[in-house]
């Protein structure tokens, strides 16, 4: 499966960035496609892009009503993602070292905006799975081959 990891400066005066993965719509099924209801390109031109814990998560899920029962299981898959997500992106970017993706990450080194894609092992509605195996996870564990920066 491929996935985009993207680092992105957000701060001025002290070195912050943003650092995201995201999986390109041709890397998931269509039934998955039309059960996606955010979706861009996110400003990186790579085409229609989905966030990871859609990719994550059951169909059964996505498929579901809203409500509470939803709402909680969300919370969770994004937990997982938002985890998945940083062990990825330590892989692309050295200076990632959160254990979880923050929200704005201060760098001193100050390095340029970049996108990279990389494959993994298809995680695409393996929510229990990386769940169960949340602590052992690691850039090995999920396959992670990286391409050449863009």
């Amino acid at each position: 499966m491929r996935i985009l990891l993207t680092r992105t400066r957000i701060g001025v005066e002290t070195p912050s960035y943003s650092y995201r993965a995201y999986v390109p719509f041709t890397a998931i099924s269509l039934e998955r496609q039309a059960l996606i209801a955010m979706h861009s390109d996110y400003g990186f031109g790579a085409g229609l892009l989905a966030r990871l814990p859609d990719v994550i998560a059951p169909m059964v899920h996505l498929e579901a009503a809203p409500g509470l029962d939803k709402h909680h299981l969300a919370k969770l898959v994004d937990g997982v993602a938002d985890r998945v997500a940083a062990i990825l992106l330590c892989g692309a970017f050295p200076e990632m070292t959160e254990r979880t993706v923050p929200f704005r990450l201060d760098v001193p080194s100050a390095p340029p905006n970049a996108q990279r894609f990389g494959t993994i092992e298809n995680i695409s509605g393996r929510y229990e799975t990386l769940s169960q195996a949340l602590d052992s996870l690691t850039v090995v564990s999920l396959s992670l081959q990286m391409e050449c920066d863009r």
